[in-house]
C-alpha cells in the first residue's frame, strides 16, 4: 500500500469518526444545557417548554447573573406563553367579513382595509399591513371595532391605555438592578393573551406625555411600530422578543397631538361622527338587538319615534350616550317586570 492509499484510508476513517459524534454532541449540549437551566430556573423549566424558546434566549439565560435570576424574574420568564402558536392564525375571510359587518354600522373603509390586510396574510402566509390608527371622536366604535378585528382574525385582543402615560419604562420595562422592577405593558400583553400573535390595541395615543428623566414613550413607540419588530427588547426581561406577528391598532381622538413622524408610521383612518340617520339605524339594527338578548327581553320592541327622541336627548357625536340610555330603559323594563306591571313599550 503506498503513501496516497494509507493518507485516504486515514482521512475517510477520520471522517466516519466523527460523523456520529457530532451528532450525539448536539443532543447532549442541548441537554446538557436544559440541565443547566433548569437547575437556576429551580428545576420550573420542563423540556417541551425549553424547547420552544429560540436559541439566542436559551444562551442568554445561561449566561446571565445567578443574581438576577430572582424569584419574580423567573415567574414572569414562564409565564410567557411559550407553548403557544408563533405562527400567524388561519383566516377565513367570508366569515371574517360576516362578523366586521354584524358587529358595526358602516365603517366600510376599516372595514375594507381590514379584509385587504387579511387577504395579504392568508396568501403570504405571515403578518401583513401596517399599523393602523383610528381617529374620530368618541363614541363612534374606535376601540369596538378593534376588538371586532382580533376576533375577526382569530387573536386575543389586549388593551393598553396610553391616556396620561409620560414614563417611557411603561412600555419597555425596568432593569432588575433597580427595587420594584416589572417588565413593560407590552411583554404583560403577551403574557395575558397567552400568545406571541395578538392584536395589541394602543388606546388614545394622542394622550401621551413625556418624562425627561425615563424618556418620552413615543419614542418606544416609533421602535415598536417600525417594519422590522424581530428584536424588540424589554429592559426587564434583557433579551430581544419576536414581535413580527403581533397586530398593533392605536386609537386617537385628535391627531394634532401626534408628531409628524408618528404619524408617518401609521396607516390613519378617520371616523366621521354619526348622523341622525346613522344613529338610527345603529339603535335598531346593533343597540337594541344587543340590549335585549343580554336582559332576556326579546318581546320588547322599540318604535321609530322613541328613537328619535332617544337621539334628541343624545346630541353627541358618537353613540355612547345613546347606548347608556337604551341600557337604563332594559334596567327599567325589568323593573316594573318584577313589580308586575303590566308592560307595553310605545
Amino acid at each position: 500500500m503506498d503513501d496516497k492509499e494509507l493518507g485516504r484510508m486515514l482521512r475517510l476513517e477520520k471522517v466516519e469518526e466523527n460523523t456520529f459524534p457530532e451528532e450525539k454532541t448536539k443532543e447532549v449540549l442541548q441537554k446538557e444545557k436544559h440541565d443547566q437551566l433548569k437547575f437556576r430556573l429551580k428545576k420550573r423549566i420542563r423540556p417541551e417548554v425549553f424547547a420552544r424558546m429560540p436559541e439566542e434566549i436559551q444562551d442568554f439565560l445561561i449566561d446571565m447573573d445567578p443574581t438576577d435570576m430572582k424569584e419574580v424574574y423567573i415567574s414572569t420568564l414562564l409565564n410567557l406563553p411559550w407553548e403557544s402558536e408563533f405562527k400567524v392564525p388561519k383566516i377565513e375571510l367570508m366569515e371574517a367579513k360576516t362578523m366586521l359587518d354584524s358587529s358595526h354600522y358602516a365603517m366600510l373603509e376599516v372595514k375594507e382595509k381590514v379584509l385587504r390586510y387579511m387577504a395579504c396574510q392568508k396568501y403570504l402566509g405571515k403578518n401583513y399591513g401596517a399599523v393602523m390608527l383610528l381617529a374620530g371622536p368618541p363614541g363612534v366604535g374606535k376601540t369596538s371595532i378593534a376588538v371586532s378585528i382580533a376576533k375577526a382574525m382569530g387573536r386575543p385582543c389586549v388593551k393598553i391605555s396610553l391616556a396620561g402615560v409620560s414614563d417611557a419604562l411603561f412600555l419597555r420595562g425596568t432593569q432588575t438592578v433597580f427595587n420594584n422592577a416589572k417588565p413593560g405593558r407590552i411583554v404583560d400583553a403577551l403574557v395575558h393573551g397567552k400568545s406571541f400573535c395578538p392584536l395589541i390595541l394602543l388606546d388614545e395615543i394622542d394622550k401621551m406625555g413625556s418624562s425627561i428623566e425615563h424618556g418620552c414613550p413615543e419614542n418606544v413607540l416609533l421602535d415598536i411600530l417600525d417594519s422590522d419588530r424581530s428584536k424588540f427588547v424589554d429592559n426587564y426581561l434583557g433579551f430581544p422578543l419576536d414581535l413580527s406577528n403581533v397586530i398593533f391598532v392605536a386609537t386617537a381622538n385628535s391627531l394634532e397631538p401626534l408628531s409628524p413622524i408618528l404619524q408617518d408610521r401609521l396607516d390613519i383612518v378617520e371616523l366621521p361622527p354619526y348622523t341622525i340617520r346613522d344613529k338610527k339605524q345603529i339603535v335598531k339594527g346593533y343597540i337594541w338587538p344587543k340590549l335585549i338578548k343580554e336582559y332576556q327581553i326579546e318581546q320588547v320592541d322599540i318604535e321609530e319615534d322613541a328613537i328619535e327622541e332617544l337621539i334628541a336627548l343624545c346630541p353627541e357625536e358618537g353613540v355612547r350616550d345613546l347606548e347608556r340610555i337604551c341600557r337604563k330603559m332594559c334596567e327599567s323594563v325589568i323593573s316594573l317586570y318584577q313589580l308586575g306591571v303590566n308592560l307595553q313599550l310605545i
